[in-house]
């Protein structure tokens, strides 16, 4: 099913769900991982972010980035991440994340604009 990004259903001019197939199904469920905390959802614990990682004055770039990397790589159907960037607004407490991964098959997986609250 189509997510919009403040987590709705997106539908049809009928009113029907829209799905989202292949390599931009597989985008979503990576934004999703990442928005996640780790141990939030009772069915898959292991899929998300440890958010304490992200927050406070002196958070570690390089730890953020590992986190990052090890949710994306949660998802059993990507194969390598090959870039995460980041940036951080302390004053609207939130991190928006763009990663570039490749799919176990070969596909390209893009995505950016994935929001995090760290506050």
């Amino acid at each position: 099913v189509a997510a919009r990004s403040e987590g709705d259903h997106q539908v049809d001019d009928a009113g029907e769900l829209l799905l989202v197939e292949e390599t931009e199904e597989l985008a979503q469920c990576c934004e999703i991982g990442l928005g996640t905390r780790a141990g939030e959802w009772v069915l898959n614990p292991d899929l998300g972010i440890d958010f304490d990682l992200f927050r406070g004055k002196d958070v570690n770039e390089e730890e953020m980035r590992d986190e990052l990397n090890r949710a994306l790589l949660e998802d059993e159907r990507i194969e390598s991440v090959e870039e995460i960037t980041f940036s951080i607004d302390r004053r609207a407490r939130v991190m928006t994340v763009a990663f570039v991964a490749t799919g176990t098959n070969g596909e390209v997986v893009e995505q950016e604009g994935v929001e995090i609250g760290v506050g």
